[in-house]
């Protein structure tokens, strides 16, 4: 059980830390100031949590057992991240344009766009991979005598331990260089580039998923 479980946990570190289109969109958010990149934090773990839940339970099998239903969540979670890949691109352009421009407030609602906490809570509930990455990850690790259920809800409190404490570590960090980060020629960049990182990964899903239809 002791060996499953460390095995476990280097599996967890290795997929949490590998950025990835939360950490992207996490990123996107802090030049608008800590509090911002906090709140999509939050919500990319509220979502991490709804999605662990229904794999402990099982609905997420179920979900995955529709093949119309599963590319459907595909599509609709590639479109959301190339959504906000857009629109991080719109707004790095609209910063170079009107330099002068003060920043949105930290963690209020973006202009014409929902909040980084819901941002978070939808992109991480639409990304396939998370619900796929709990299904095919609980299956293979054993922590026996435990029962199937509370071996899963084991495993994913592990992973959300692990997740929370990855992003208090990011998010420090965001911290001191918030300086750097609130620069205009720096923040177009941050934002450019992780707005880069979410087409691409959505635009990756979104030809994938069409490719196999």
């Amino acid at each position: 059980m002791l060996e499953q479980l460390v095995a476990f946990v280097l599996t967890c570190l290795v997929v949490v830390v590998v950025p990835g289109p939360d950490f992207a969109l996490v990123l996107r958010n802090a030049p608008r100031g800590p509090r911002a990149a906090t709140t999509a934090a939050a919500g990319i773990m509220v979502g991490n949590t709804i999605l662990a839940a229904l794999a402990v339970l099982g609905v997420t099998a179920l979900l995955g057992a529709s093949e119309v239903v599963g590319t459907g969540i595909r599509i609709a979670g590639a479109a959301y991240l190339l959504y906000l890949g857009l629109r991080a691109f719109a707004e790095a352009f609209a910063r170079k344009a009107k330099p002068s421009q003060p920043p949105a407030l930290a963690a209020g609602r973006q202009p014409g766009g929902a909040s980084p906490f819901v941002q978070g809570m939808v992109s991480n509930l639409l990304n396939p991979k998370v619900a796929v990455f709990y299904l095919s990850l609980f299956p293979q690790f054993n922590v026996a005598p435990l029962p199937p259920l509370a071996q899963h809800a084991l495993m994913a409190g592990i992973f959300l331990l692990i997740a929370a404490a990855w992003y208090v570590l990011v998010l420090s960090a965001l911290k001191k260089v918030t300086g750097v980060l609130a620069r205009p020629r720096t923040s177009r960049i941050v934002v450019g580039s992780s707005g880069a990182v979410l087409v691409g990964v959505g635009g990756t899903i979104l030809t994938q998923t069409l490719a196999s239809v």
